[in-house]
């Protein structure tokens, strides 16, 4: 399990912030580009992949065209000489990191789903775990950063090319979290440097393992729906518990933002030179302002709501958690438009994973129109977005909680398709 704390840098120890934020600025000017020479060399080497499929009817082996067992140390050897500023662990992270997130791109790029990835200048700057030691002396906490090769250090005439910089510890459970880390609990992975509002940060990423409950019982299932008037509802495969995660929150508050949004346009065409003169930024920054409170709104809510669904999964003593597969559900959605859905659920599953709670995704095909008491399927089932009456056993509930009943049962997928191959499916 990997999780990760924001840690504020408030001053280097061994180094003035002037030389110090000099080399920052130059590493990630310096992994900027070699990120985006290696999307750039995927993207040919992709190409060339296709051609060769093309002609020979298979896919050609990397170590075969490139002497390498894979694009990462090829693209290593091939700039290691021109960008030479970032220290060799740090450097073969950020070309690992450049490679995996082409290779989780590239469906999407090649349907044309998603533009080629392009690394702006304020990208943050990666370390491999071995360049961060952490330290605590007299009740403080600092990083001792090991951030350039031994070729820049020679360039600035410094001994050493590690950074040791006082950390900013306020919260009791970041305390907790460091204490573990230096009590080898806790094991810090590979991280980031990065760069907000003139302050440098570091997302100090750390991994432990999960050890599930031994109350948990992986008999014991809930079932997550998700739609549009609430949230998530849950329901349980071996209980009539039900609970649920109401929409108004989420409504009233885009409700507010919208309207501050259409409001702060309407103004954009007659603001005052202030507004004006510095150009569009200053033009929009108060929408910019408004984007920015509902991607942090979503981020807060959905912490929230998944929170509770894990607790109420532990107090059910749940091993398993059963989610609709969001592969499955229309684009078009309404809710999906108006709420990160899909940020929900990663959030459930992090979350799970944590507690030792397994996660499977399922077709949610039928869930909705299934008698979660009869299995009987028809679409007139669900009369309303709301109510749900069999009309086979006459079977009434809310339509949620017997979606969420539904996806709460044991191999759910097997049972509808086997429904319909006994039946012809309405």
């Amino acid at each position: 399990m990997t999780k990760v704390v924001k840690l504020q840098i408030i001053k280097p120890i061994n180094q003035d912030w002037k030389l110090f934020g000099d080399i920052l600025f130059n590493i990630r000017n310096d992994t900027r580009q070699i990120k985006n020479k290696a999307i750039q060399e995927c993207w040919e080497y992709q190409g060339f992949s296709s051609e060769y499929k093309d002609k020979f009817e298979e896919y050609p082996k990397p170590k075969d065209v490139l002497n390498y067992s894979g694009l990462s140390g090829y693209i290593y050897n091939k700039y290691k000489l021109k960008f030479n500023r970032n220290n060799k662990g740090n450097y073969t992270t950020i070309i690992t990191e450049a490679v995996d997130m082409w290779k989780s791109d590239i469906k999407d790029v090649l349907r044309g789903d998603k533009s080629i990835r392009n690394y702006k200048s304020d990208l943050p700057l990666d370390l491999h775990n071995k360049s961060i030691n952490l330290i605590k002396e007299s009740n403080e906490y600092y990083l001792d950063l090991s951030l350039i090769s031994n070729q820049y250090k020679k360039e600035l005439e410094l001994k050493s090319g590690k950074f040791l910089v006082l950390i900013k510890v306020n919260d009791n459970n970041v305390k907790s979290t460091l204490d573990k880390i230096l009590n080898n609990e806790y094991k810090i992975s590979a991280s980031k440097l990065i760069r907000k509002k003139n302050k440098w940060f570091i997302n100090l990423c750390f991994s432990f393992e999960t050890i599930a409950s031994s109350s948990l019982s992986v008999d014991n299932i809930m079932g997550v729906d998700m739609g549009i008037i609430y949230p998530a509802y849950m329901a349980f495969n071996n209980s009539l518990h039900r609970y649920n995660i109401e929409g108004s929150e989420i409504e009233q508050f885009r409700k507010s933002i919208e309207s501050r949004k259409n409001k702060l346009y309407r103004q954009g065409k007659y603001c005052s030179e202030g507004r004006i003169g510095h150009g569009i930024k200053t033009r929009i920054r108060p929408i910019d302002f408004a984007i920015k409170r509902v991607s942090n709104f979503r981020d807060t809510t959905n912490h929230k709501y998944s929170k509770y669904i894990i607790e109420m999964a532990m107090k059910h003593n749940c091993g398993v958690i059963q989610i609709e597969d969001l592969k499955y559900i229309s684009k078009d959605n309404t809710f999906l438009k108006k709420w990160s859905y899909d940020d929900l659920q990663n959030k459930i599953i992090y979350k799970a994973k944590e507690k030792g709670i397994k996660i499977i995704k399922i077709n949610p095909k039928y869930t909705s129109q299934r008698c979660s008491k009869c299995g009987y399927i028809h679409k007139d089932n669900r009369k309303t977005q709301e109510k749900f009456l069999c009309l086979n056993c006459e079977f009434e509930a809310n339509a949620d909680y017997n979606a969420a009943k539904n996806i709460s049962t044991q191999d759910i997928e097997l049972i509808i398709k086997h429904y319909e191959y006994e039946q012809d499916v309405i």
